[in-house]
């Protein structure tokens, strides 16, 4: 619609998603009527949480009653594995039963949640169980495809809906997650599935009063008692109704924390025991009797699914491909068993071009395959102090054949250790550049480095370069609190250290970028560009910059390749569109908006931007009716409500229009687009002045609008005399 000349205005707002594909599996057998008297399944995962931090495990750092209690009541197992120190594969691996090589999950750039991969939800739900899951951050959001099973899975992580919102604000705090369990939980017909997970321990420490004063010497002890206290409200619940004691509850964290511990300050690029070893506690149904013990055997995250499924007396068939074993007839002391635990991290590789790195355990012995490998013997040397590899290299080969031969038992549907990353295509499954950014604020650096292929057993070994990683990890957390030039100082830095190393650079131009220094970013991005060609982030970013430079058309056949290149990089994709939107190339703009969505149906921002451009396309029927969908999903924001006006105002609803454009100003009060469209949909109701108000606050905020369309706001007004 247009007012004598003058067109709607509306405001483009950047946004990125992560392309990963969603899984989907070989279902069970048909879903099953379930009978109430059937034991409730509690997880409860606590990240980063390590087992020395625990009461029960022998702490004396930190008071975990609610733990504790629990591990008096159950069963608590002294030497239990994660399969990998990174949040949402060790979260697979719990969830599915299965290694990460199987499930497909393997860090924050390399694979995907692999179709056909079957989880403990859908296995559950299909016998009738109600299943919910109520997660405390995004490294766990639907995206990475851990709903598949739930019925309701509540992350709730909206990305930035305006250029310039924190993106460190990407979890929330024990207590607010509790705040959702429990009303769910008083409400939940029996059987159920509960997964409650807790991210408090993770970086960065910031427990609230209390525990910060009450730990203000080590803030990590801080997070570990706040976490513990609000689980405490959660069994306090289970117990007043009744449930606790018919309850199969099972405890543990999804990896620990380095703390320093061989120059590790947290987690993801070493194997060591810090990181791996995990607190793993069981709380039987009360049938069982079975209560107040503990467990020498070796117990991994992959042992949870099927432990579950014997507890429950649920038959487990082979062709589900469960690779984890059975927990029930060690905590019934029926037999003891010679097991093994297995881990790995390709962060080093697929972040840095390092050398991955993987762990075999068996009795007492720890082995690490690195280019320089590590023998243990943790009876005697629980902090691997002393390297035993020179002294005992017949048993170090005995347990890297058996390292080998797990590694080939895995699925067949997965690729071989060495081959499988230079088999990939890095760009079907690499992270958005807001994921990027928000995993960032996590701590976590999630950058794809460059391809390797071939003979991996050459690369720099990880012990050797944990000096360079600290430094980038501090220059992005310096980036992340608004310390841009101490940032860039660092990167700088790292990047005469060690030239190769893209991240730091591709690093250096996302800071120019925020500081509003688009020719420095690009100069920078394309330092990165000549280092690794495999990371499309890099030219999505060259497009922003390029954008902002003014070099749209540019900009726009840079991400044209990147989407030719890969059908998952929606980021790509929606700066496309706005690409196309603000050269008013408005039907392809609209054709990607309905891509993502295809893609990612519950992309409530996608849906946003589509409804905004169907409006500035004069397709107001369909544009309203979108934008009221995005309302009615909780969505709402200065650039839903101006959009929202135009349509009104062209369907002859002025004063829907008029209170739409108030309510947009209410949202973003400088919304010189909206008071525009406002001032002039008051002339049109014959409010004449109300509309000067509205106008020469107008030329008080923008005297550029103001100057421009100061003659046809005073012949409109003219015109009603």
């Amino acid at each position: 619609m247009i007012h004598a000349g003058y067109r709607f205005f509306m405001m483009a707002v950047a946004f990125s998603w992560l392309g990963v594909a969603a899984a989907t599996t070989a279902s069970p057998p048909t879903s099953i009527q379930a009978d109430a008297s059937l034991p409730n399944v509690v997880l409860i995962t606590i990240d980063t949480l390590r087992a020395d931090y625990v009461g029960a495990y022998g702490s004396t750092e930190v008071k975990t009653p609610s733990l504790d209690s629990l591990a008096g009541d159950g069963v608590v197992f002294d030497n239990a594995y994660c399969q990998v120190p990174l949040t949402p594969p060790s979260h697979a691996s719990i969830l599915t039963g299965t290694y990460p090589a199987t499930h497909g999950l393997r860090d924050f750039t390399v694979g995907q949640f692999r179709k056909g991969t079957l989880s403990l939800a859908r296995i559950l739900k299909n016998r009738g169980y109600q299943t919910a899951a109520f997660v405390s951050a995004f490294v766990l959001d639907r995206s990475w495809g851990l709903n598949e099973g739930f019925d309701l899975y509540y992350d709730n992580f909206d990305l930035k809906e305006l250029e310039g919102t924190n993106p460190g604000n990407v979890q929330r705090p024990a207590e607010e997650t509790i705040n959702e369990v429990l009303p769910w939980l008083e409400n939940a017909q029996d059987p159920f599935f509960l997964w409650v997970h807790l991210f408090d321990p993770h970086h960065n420490y910031d427990p609230p009063a209390p525990y910060s004063q009450l730990y203000s010497t080590n803030l990590y002890a801080g997070e570990v008692a706040y976490a513990d206290s609000q689980l405490g409200r959660l069994l306090s619940l289970l117990r007043r109704s009744d449930r606790y004691e018919n309850s199969l509850i099972v405890a543990l964290s999804d990896h620990g924390e380095a703390l320093g511990d061989h120059g590790e300050n947290e987690h993801g690029f070493f194997l060591y025991e810090a990181v791996i070893k995990i607190p793993f506690i069981v709380k039987l149904p009360k049938s069982y009797g079975i209560k107040g013990i503990r467990v020498e055997t070796i117990a991994e995250t992959v042992d949870v699914l099927p432990t579950v499924l014997q507890v429950l007396r649920a038959p487990l068939a082979p062709e589900w491909g469960i690779e984890g074993r059975g927990l029930l007839s060690v905590m019934l002391r029926k037999r003891t068993e010679d097991r093994f635990a297995y881990a790995e991290t390709l962060y080093p590789l697929t972040t840095f071009g390092w050398s991955p790195l993987k762990v075999f355990r068996q009795g007492h012995f720890k082995f690490i395959h690195a280019p320089r490998p590590e023998l243990y013997d943790l009876s005697k040397d629980p902090k691997e102090l002393n390297n035993l590899y020179s002294r005992n290299q017949a048993l170090a080969n005995q347990l890297r054949t058996e390292l080998l031969r797990v590694e080939q038992s895995f699925s067949s549907d997965s690729e071989p250790a060495q081959s499988e990353l230079a088999q990939s295509d890095p760009s079907q499954s690499e992270l958005d550049s807001e994921t990027i950014e928000k995993l960032s604020a996590l701590g976590y650096v999630a950058v794809a480095g460059p391809l390797r292929t071939g003979d991996l057993r050459n690369l720099p070994d990880p012990k050797d370069k944990v000096e360079i990683f600290n430094k980038v990890l501090l220059g992005l957390q310096a980036s992340e609190i608004g310390e841009m030039e101490r940032s860039n100082s660092i990167l700088k830095e790292a990047i005469r250290e060690s030239p190769e190393l893209f991240i730091a650079h591709y690093s250096l131009g996302i800071n120019y970028l925020k500081m509003g220094n688009p020719e420095r970013a690009l100069n920078a991005f394309e330092a990165a560009a000549e280092l690794n060609t495999d990371f499309v982030s890099i030219d999505v970013n060259r497009a922003r910059a390029l954008s902002q430079l003014g070099r749209t058309d540019q900009a726009i056949e840079l991400l044209k390749g990147v989407t030719d290149r890969t059908s998952t990089h929606l980021g790509a994709r929606r700066l496309l569109a706005q690409l196309y939107a603000r050269t008013h190339r408005l039907d392809e703009a609209i054709n990607l908006y309905r891509y993502i969505l295809e893609l990612r149906p519950e992309d409530k921002q996608a849906m946003k931007l589509l409804g905004a451009t169907l409006v500035q396309n004069r397709e107001y029927e369909a544009g309203l009716e979108t934008l009221k969908s995005v309302l009615d999903l909780g969505v709402d924001d200065a650039l839903v409500r101006n959009s929202m006006g135009i349509a009104l105002e062209s369907a002859g609803q002025m004063q829907q229009a008029i209170n739409s454009y108030r309510t947009a100003l209410q949202f973003k009060p400088d919304y010189s687009q909206a008071r525009l469209n406002l001032a002039f949909a008051l002339v049109k109701a014959g409010r004449k002045d109300e509309a000067g108000v509205e106008f020469d606050q107008l030329c008080t905020e923008s005297p550029g609008l103001c100057s421009q369309y100061r003659d046809r706001f005073q012949q409109q007004l003219e015109a009603l005399k």
